[in-house]
């Protein structure tokens, strides 16, 4: 009993700890180094790519993440449950995509375009999730 509480305790303050300290500075780091000229011109298309693109993988994943546990291939889900899922899953993170780009010298807008959708993808994901694990 005693261990269980100290785990998610120990869970509970690191992830505080995360959010708090360690994830602005990457961020900052993250906006600070990038290419503002191409990122700004492209604008719109981050925009539509992150959001439109998350939801849609979102809601897909969480379909099919359902869909299983009702045709008994595996344990029933609830939606609040598969929606949870789906959001944990659908922001992609195209690290290697983008270092390959970067070695290959590719067209500055496309790397743009895959860096502020890598970026605000994750933002979509971790708001949908708080939103979908909040209780009622």
């Amino acid at each position: 009993m005693e261990v269980s509480f100290y785990l998610t305790s120990l869970t509970a303050h690191f992830s505080g700890i995360f959010v708090i300290i360690l994830l602005p500075p990457i961020i900052f780091e993250s906006g600070y180094n990038m290419n503002k000229k191409y990122f700004f011109k492209n604008a719109g298309s981050v925009l539509m790519y992150s959001f439109l693109g998350t939801f849609i993988a979102m809601f897909s994943s969480s379909f099919m993440f359902w869909a299983t546990g009702e045709m008994h291939l595996s344990k029933k889900f609830t939606w609040q449950e598969a929606f949870a899922f789906g959001s944990l899953i659908s922001a992609t993170d195209p690290v290697s995509v983008l270092a390959i780009f970067k070695e290959m010298d590719a067209d500055v807008d496309l790397y743009a375009i895959i860096f502020g959708e890598s970026i605000f993808n994750d933002a979509v994901a971790i708001v949908v999730y708080n939103i979908v694990m909040s209780p009622s």
